[in-house]
């Protein structure tokens, strides 16, 4: 059920202006200013050192990037299939995999 606050009754619509003009008040008070900004302490260098699994999860992200989006083999072979009518549909394991995004 869902339920619209902004424009239920006549207090929704003043409600709603209401909410608008406060989160506006909170931006305009949350930057900052040239008087609040730090200048005085200049930025450091800083090192990072990644773990062994993450140098290694990186280095399968790039030999993914690697890897075509589409299998063009398998799709000419299923394009194949389907115009000589031998390629069957598994009604079963099609029904399993809808329940399984189900769970």
């Amino acid at each position: 059920m869902v339920i619209d606050f902004n424009t239920s009754g006549t207090n929704g619509a003043a409600r709603s202006n209401q909410t608008g003009a406060a989160v506006g008040k909170r931006d305009v008070a949350d930057r900052p200013t040239a008087e609040t900004q730090s200048t005085s302490a200049p930025a450091t260098e800083s090192q990072v050192k990644l773990s062994d699994q993450a140098q290694q999860l990186q280095a399968i992200e790039e030999r993914l990037r690697d890897l075509p989006e589409v299998d063009s083999a398998r799709v000419e072979q299923i394009k194949q299939a389907i115009a000589d009518g031998s390629y069957q549909v598994d009604s079963n394991r099609i029904a399993d995999k809808l329940i399984a995004l189900e769970q």
